[in-house]
């Protein structure tokens, strides 16, 4: 999310990335002769607007891998935040999402709330935000192993702190980390998720980007068998209009 803000002075203006990052390849198996093929996309992008004192966005991600003839990872997101009185040291902000993770047993995870975001520093070379807020979150898992459907419910809290560091004209680091806990009632439990991305970005130019960006999440108690800490890292090229 925070890759995806905007710094300009002026207002009233559109701004987005794309990026997408194609793998084919074949690999032998066995002695046969036989092949088998890999198939691996990712695909991020983002779109902003900017008014005179609030910032719109829409972001988007898709990821799938296919081998062995079988989906191996499908997932995708799409998050829309909305910045109230963005020039001011302390905004707000409201924000939902959907999300799916097939492979996790993640069939929906859908979300809305608000909160306060505030900027704790404020330079041209570094920006430090700090974000808090309430929101209400369903989700429907899958249990592949007892092959059961799971269905939750639960107001949490959500915490965030991002980063944005400008390394050199062309090298910029930004990372946002999420704290997320709810009161499991029917479990009588509270359920903690941390995750977060940091992304490294270079500039081939005013439009092309190389973009390296590392994903994880952990969560204490899973609503089905799963690891609890899962993580991901991607190369690829970005577009920025």
């Amino acid at each position: 999310m925070e890759k995806a803000r905007v710094e300009r002075d002026s207002s009233n203006y559109f701004t987005g990335k794309l990026g997408v990052n194609l793998n084919l390849f074949n690999r032998p198996v066995g002695k046969e002769g036989k092949t088998d093929h890999y198939i691996g996309l990712t695909g991020n992008g983002n779109i902003g607007y900017v008014s005179e004192q609030n910032t719109y966005l829409l972001l988007g991600s898709y990821n799938y891998v296919r081998l062995r003839g079988a989906t191996q990872i499908e997932t995708g997101y799409v998050h829309g935040r909305v910045t109230f009185q963005r020039k001011q040291r302390l905004s707000y902000e409201t924000f939902g999402q959907l999300q799916y993770d097939y492979n996790r047993g993640l069939e929906l995870r859908a979300l809305a709330g608000a909160g306060i975001r505030f900027a704790v520093v404020r330079k041209e070379n570094l920006r430090f935000n700090l974000g808090t807020g309430a929101m209400y979150e369903h989700e429907r898992w899958h249990n592949l192993e007892e092959d059961r459907y799971i269905k939750k419910d639960m107001p949490k809290l959500s915490n965030y702190a991002s980063v944005r560091l400008p390394l050199n004209p062309y090298l910029e680091l930004s990372t946002i980390h999420y704290y997320q806990v709810g009161y499991d009632q029917p479990h009588s439990q509270f359920r903690h998720r941390f995750s977060g991305d940091l992304s490294l970005t270079m500039k081939v130019n005013t439009w092309l980007q190389l973009v390296t960006n590392f994903s994880h999440t952990y969560e204490n108690q899973p609503i089905v068998p799963i690891p609890n800490y899962l993580y991901s890292l991607t190369n690829g090229l970005q577009v920025s209009f």
